[in-house]
């Protein structure tokens, strides 16, 4: 009869080895030149696959160079036609769906570990204009947390802009905590807690919560285009009067994503959001943001932003209607 010691000993050794053969990269990935490569596919996006081998870590192969994949873990599977489907990729999938690569335009490793699961970029630029003495420094920032057909993210963004020898700050800055889900035939739901500042429009601070579904009409290896509509609920402290206000506003916002796939990468993003009063009938506010991206080297890319925000009927202390620029950034990507 064994030792008890020697028992222990021989239950760690086998949880280490299964671990070890768990952990190990034996994914495949079956090349059209006939090539073979042996790693850990990673996640599939904007016709690129990052596939980590262990001689050379991470590589991203043209998906239309891919003939056939391989692999017995878990994954997020997103097709041409919006379905979401939580699966691993062998043989039995693509035969039991009928799905061949070409229907895929996504896909993401489900991975156990909590930190393996997060994945953002962050964004810094810094702009001084001599004919107008005016220094601004923006900074954003996005974090991704996914889970199978669901999706929480954080983002932070903050522009503060001084002019030379005037003591007065202007600030336009957000935070967002937004959580979506995906549902069939391309439709989601998402619901959204924020924080918004910005001086120029008279607002010292503005707490909303908005609920919203909608339906991504464009979703291919290249470009995304989605919609959708809710309601949003505002409590909002003039700049002037140190007063909240709260109000009740219906939204519409569209989206849309563009990937050229070139060496380096370019991506290009807007997103526009229009806001109509209806405890406060009449008010009408729109929020637009745009982004270009061109990647210098891998995960560091350069930018240009651009943001506009009009407001018909701003808060006391307002210096204007609308507020706009235009934003150099240098940027890194991670979890990707």
């Amino acid at each position: 009869m064994l030792n008890p010691a020697l028992k222990i000993a021989a239950l760690f050794l086998l949880l280490f080895v299964s671990v070890s053969i768990r952990a190990q990269k034996t994914d495949k990935v079956f090349l059209k030149n006939g090539d073979v490569l042996t790693g850990e596919v990673e996640s599939l996006k904007f016709a690129q696959l990052n596939f980590n081998m262990t001689s050379t870590g991470t590589v991203q192969i043209k998906w239309l160079k891919i003939a056939k994949i391989v692999s017995d873990k878990i994954f997020e599977v997103t097709t041409l036609n919006g379905d979401v489907l939580v699966t691993q990729l062998d043989s039995a999938f693509f035969e039991s769906m009928h799905i061949s690569l070409n229907d895929i335009v996504e896909i993401v490793q489900i991975k156990d570990k909590f930190i393996k699961r997060l994945s953002g970029n962050v964004d810094l630029g810094f702009n001084y204009t001599k004919s107008s003495d005016i220094v601004q420094f923006n900074f954003n920032s996005s974090l991704t947390y996914r889970k199978p057909k669901k999706e929480s993210d954080l983002y932070l963004s903050s522009i503060i802009s001084n002019k030379t020898g005037d003591s007065t700050i202007s600030k336009n800055q957000n935070a967002t905590l937004s959580h979506i889900r995906a549902l069939r035939n391309s439709l989601y739901l998402t619901s959204t807690l924020g924080w918004q500042q910005n001086t120029e429009l008279g607002i010292a601070s503005r707490f909303l919560l908005t609920a919203a579904g909608g339906k991504i009409f464009l979703n291919d290896n290249h470009q995304r285009f989605l919609t959708g509509s809710g309601l949003s609920y505002n409590v909002e402290e003039s700049d002037e009067t140190n007063m909240y206000s709260s109000s009740l506003e219906a939204l519409l916002t569209v989206q849309y994503k563009r990937f050229v796939y070139l060496t380096p990468k370019v991506s290009i993003d807007a997103k526009y959001t229009i806001y109509a009063g209806l405890t406060d009938w009449g008010r009408i506010r729109m929020d637009m943001n745009m982004s270009g991206k061109y990647e210098i080297l891998k995960d560091f890319n350069v930018g240009l932003t651009f943001y506009y925000n009009y407001d018909s009927r701003p808060p006391t202390g307002a210096l204007s209607t609308y507020d706009y620029g235009v934003n150099f950034t240098l940027g890194y990507e991670f979890g990707k």
